[in-house]
């Protein structure tokens, strides 16, 4: 998904003054100190993305009365703090006027930065020409909003550095947060390019999921609007986890069209040696998973993001110790265990009866594949009636085996 940079739009106070009107209704309750417009369209000449950064800025005990009347009256998404502290995102389902919603808390490092880095590339014009040669040339040599961001991790300290109100403490903490942390940069392939959700996906999740060819072999009926909004929502929480366990990437064919997602989830299980091995290692275990549109099936597209996904997470986990991955299938998804068999994955079991699902009782194919000193050799059968569906992860949990 390209990163859209546009010159400056003289607008851009305006549609700031029309959402701070719509705040200031919600929050006439609420006991806040200041509704301020940040960011890069806060700055006269300077280019940015077309989005209107909003900070609601109240005290610390009114931060909780805030967030409540933002989600009770307005509607709105809560996403956390997404990683930094004393900084609260909010999701305006209506983006009419495109903008991103904070609650912040007054005086604090976060908020500091936000009104420092505005206020001097308000009034340094060399500041915010060096800062938008950055960001355009950023933008034209990438196509991840999370390489973007962190690509002005070092312009962005010089600005911050020449405001002069942060300790060199503070700064430190700013830089690490600003790094990539556990999320994914872009991952490219031949065909296809695999990143981290954003919001703008929502339509695309729901035309994804929201249909019954791929909600077939699922425990859950067609996602609805609704549905799809929460799952991506959810997809953005988890990628600002430390540490994560949840795991799960869109992926774009050449055109940004988005054709489908891969994921994981995580756990640790016990230490664990394999056969030959002369010492004992920790075992992560990974539940994977693929789903992609029925348009897009059978040209490899999933062989090939699975393909990449797969040795992304060997390259992030495997330093710490084995990784145990498995795929979980209804056997009679033949296309699914087949790709699975593809990338290398053995049978481990096939559980008889496992659970019942939209009235008929499924059973369950297990595929596994262990990277570490050996490689994973145990083959073997199960054959039961009506067994424990601890195996398989609830909906709210976010497991979703593979279509």
């Amino acid at each position: 998904m390209s990163v859209i940079i546009e010159q400056y739009n003289k607008e851009w106070p305006q549609q700031f003054e029309s959402i701070k009107s719509q705040l200031e209704h919600y929050l006439q309750d609420v006991d806040y100190l200041s509704i301020e417009h940040v960011g890069s369209t806060s700055v006269p000449g300077l280019v940015a993305k077309p989005i209107i950064d909003v900070d609601i800025i109240v005290t610390r005990d009114n931060v909780q009365p805030a967030i409540d009347t933002l989600i009770a009256k307005a509607k709105f998404d809560y996403l956390g703090e997404l990683g930094i502290e004393d900084r609260h995102v909010f999701k305006d389902p209506n983006q009419s006027l495109r903008h991103n919603i904070y609650v912040c808390v007054d005086g604090v490092a976060q908020t500091r930065n936000h009104l420092s880095l505005r206020d001097t590339l308000r009034s340094n014009v060399e500041l915010r020409d060096e800062y938008a040669r950055v960001k355009l040339e950023l933008a034209a040599k990438t196509n991840n909003i999370i390489d973007y961001m962190i690509g002005k991790g070092n312009v962005i300290q010089k600005i911050l550095k020449a405001s002069g109100v942060l300790t060199k403490e503070e700064l430190a903490a700013i830089a690490r947060a600003n790094v990539k942390g556990e999320r994914f940069g872009a991952i490219k392939t031949r065909r296809l390019l695999l990143r981290e959700f954003v919001m703008k996906d929502e339509e695309s999740y729901f035309l994804l999921e929201g249909n019954e060819q791929n909600a077939r072999y699922q425990e859950w009926p067609p996602r609805t609007r609704q549905e799809a909004r929460q799952l991506v929502l959810e997809n953005i929480r988890n990628h600002n986890d430390v540490p994560r366990t949840k795991y799960e990437l869109a992926v774009e064919n050449l055109d940004e069209q988005f054709i489908g997602r891969v994921g994981a989830k995580t756990s640790q299980a016990n230490s664990d040696s394999l056969p030959g091995e002369t010492t004992i290692k920790p075992v992560t275990h990974a539940n994977l998973w693929f789903s992609f549109l029925p348009s897009m099936q059978g040209q490899g597209f999933a062989t090939e993001a699975m393909t990449a996904f797969i040795d992304a997470l060997k390259e992030r986990l495997q330093d710490q110790g084995k990784l145990e991955m498995e795929i979980e299938c209804d056997p009679r998804n033949e296309g699914s265990w087949k790709l699975a068999e593809r990338l290398g994955f053995e049978r481990h079991s096939l559980t008889k009866e496992k659970e019942m699902i939209k009235g008929e009782w499924v059973d369950s194919l297990v595929l596994k594949k262990v990277v570490g000193d050996v490689p994973y050799a145990a083959k073997h059968v199960r054959r039961g009636s009506k067994v424990s569906s601890s195996m398989r992860l609830s909906a709210t949990e976010l497991f979703e085996s593979c279509h």
